[in-house]
């Protein structure tokens, strides 16, 4: 019997990248089904959306409908019934063998509670040294054989279950008052909270990673580097404070930097420069909005720099092996919980 498999996209004024990334997608349900005896439904939910995405949506015969209150709430507008759920980011591109080997994995093992792919930055569009470094940090990421989460730009989980407004307004009474976090607010970044909260009940091997790449655009400048370390360490600190029980963050160690070609290493240092004036910035930020009284900044906006644009998108010949090189020794990996 076909089973269907719900796809929800969530997206907010997404137009210039929505095409090239409904293309990837749709190609890859086109191998899913032909490899799987399912249907993967794909239906896109914009997030107070004003741009031309409806349109978009249209004209690839893609179903869209309407959403407020941020990135997480729009996935959940999107829930239909199915063994599992698949979600994805508007802004990335899939290799066509990525839905299908989620979906293969997610019906074969019951006790898999989140399958996603390896994601892959896209080649950078500057050539300044910080592009360099950060494209190879985010390359290899960070050197690291460990996650600290997965990745939640292309995921199959089978339950979204995120706390609602009472359970988050209940624990934040309970927090000192802070203009910097706001700490009712909804959750807005989806693999944080929901990678912790499968570690905690299910152990971190109902995480598995699969076959398939997700290309995305990595920051590329140090203002876009700070808002997107911004944006994750806000979240994280909130998260920290309001749900204590689900445990520390992972410390990601670059234990593979050694290997590196001196090149590479000589990037790193760039980049943990760059970090270093990051992790300062977010300091004085922080201090100038709780003790100086400076109005917090909206730091949800999206980064720009990261979106695939109108310009040719996908990977091009020259990188394509490097990726397909990379993630062949990388297959000790691959269906493995979190470890190389």
């Amino acid at each position: 019997m076909t089973q269907v498999i719900p796809m929800t996209v969530a997206a907010r004024d997404e137009a210039a990248s929505l095409g090239a990334c409904l293309d990837s997608y749709l190609a890859a349900i086109a191998v899913t089904q032909q490899r799987l005896d399912v249907r993967v439904e794909l239906l896109v939910v914009l997030d107070d959306t004003s741009d031309g995405s409806p349109g978009v949506c249209a004209s690839r015969g893609v179903p869209s409908r309407r959403s407020s209150g941020g990135k997480l709430a729009a996935q959940l507008a999107g829930v239909r019934p199915g063994p599992f759920q698949l979600f994805g980011d508007a802004d990335v591109l899939v290799e066509p063998e990525t839905i299908a080997a989620m979906c293969e994995l997610m019906l074969d093992d019951p006790s898999v509670a989140v399958a996603f792919p390896d994601k892959l930055p896209l080649p950078p569009r500057r050539s300044t040294l910080l592009a360099r470094a950060l494209h190879a940090y985010n390359r290899t990421r960070g050197y690291s054989s460990e996650r600290a989460w997965f990745s939640g730009k292309l995921f199959a989980i089978r339950e979204l279950s995120v706390p609602g407004v009472a359970e988050l307004a209940r624990r934040a009474a309970t927090l000192p008052a802070s203009r910097f976090h706001d700490y009712a607010a909804p959750l807005r970044i989806d693999d944080i909270y929901l990678s912790r909260r499968v570690t905690h009940d299910h152990g971190r091997e109902a995480m598995r990673e699969t076959a398939g790449i997700v290309w995305f655009r990595a920051p590329e400048t140090w203002p876009g580097m700070y808002r997107y370390y911004r944006r994750m360490r806000r979240e994280l600190e909130r998260i920290d404070r309001l749900f204590p029980e689900l445990g520390d963050r992972a410390v990601r160690i670059p234990d593979r930097l050694a290997a590196a070609p001196i090149g590479e290493r000589a990037l790193y240092r760039v980049f943990t420069t760059a970090l270093a004036a990051c992790k300062l910035a977010y300091r004085i930020d922080q201090l100038a909005t709780d003790h100086l009284g400076l109005a917090p900044r909206d730091s949800w906006p999206a980064i720009v720099e990261t979106k695939l644009g109108p310009a040719r998108t996908e990977p091009t010949e020259r990188t394509e092996p490097t990726a397909r090189t990379e993630r062949t020794a990388r297959t000790a990996r691959t269906e493995r919980p979190w470890r190389s």
